[in-house]
């Protein structure tokens, strides 16, 4: 790709200097425009190519990466209140309690953006210290249960009750407890679970695949 683009930027010089009759501010114009039609597309493309690429770099061996994209309802009318996007990372993806210890812990951690469905009251939420507890699969879904750290608006709550599903290696959802400390919880998610997707090899640029195909 670099070797195209250096030929075509050299042949559009060259057929300027053999228009012996252009002056030398026309030579520059050509010159520039060359400039322009050549590299400045190449850098749009590079610039969107940048967070897979930063994504595949910052991999950690045996880790799974995935998206948040979810819609959670208000109580008590059941209606759209928040959007939720945002991404994760886990080491427990088609892994059991024997495959972790002290030294190799399981580890969950996320981060989300939510937004009212108006626009307004933009704020940001993490999940981070997992600790899982239990391990349950049926059918396709593997269930993860355990507790966890999570950022609110007063500060960092911790050994809050988290269940995270893995469904057919494609799908994640991420629930709460909605009781668990009604004063500092205050339903903030809802009873629905958050859901998001687990990317596949395609989706990390081809770099190491978050989970085995089907």
């Amino acid at each position: 790709m670099k070797t195209t683009m250096l030929a075509s930027f050299i042949t559009a010089i060259v057929l300027s200097l053999s228009l012996s009759t252009f002056k030398k501010k026309e030579f520059i114009a050509i010159v520039l425009i060359g400039f322009v039609l050549v590299f400045v597309p190449t850098l749009v493309v590079v610039t969107h190519a940048v967070p897979y690429s930063h994504m595949g770099r910052s991999m950690e061996k045996g880790s799974n990466y995935g998206s948040i994209a979810s819609i959670q309802h208000s109580e008590p009318m059941k209606s759209p209140e928040w959007i939720l996007s945002g991404n994760w990372v886990t080491n427990i993806i088609n892994k059991t309690m024997t495959d972790f210890n002290q030294t190799n812990p399981a580890k969950f951690d996320a981060t989300f953006t939510m937004t009212m469905v108006n626009g307004s009251a933009r704020h940001q939420h993490h999940i981070s210290n997992f600790s899982l507890t239990d391990v349950k699969t049926e059918n396709d879904t593997v269930t993860y249960k355990g507790l966890a750290t999570v950022t609110l608006k007063e500060g960092p709550l911790a050994d809050v009750p988290i269940e995270i599903k893995i469904i057919n290696n494609n799908l994640i959802s991420i629930w709460f407890d909605p009781t668990f400390e009604p004063a500092k919880f205050e339903m903030h998610f809802g009873e629905t679970p958050i859901y998001g997707t687990v990317f596949k090899t395609n989706d990390m640029g081809n770099k190491e695949p978050a989970a085995p195909q089907k």
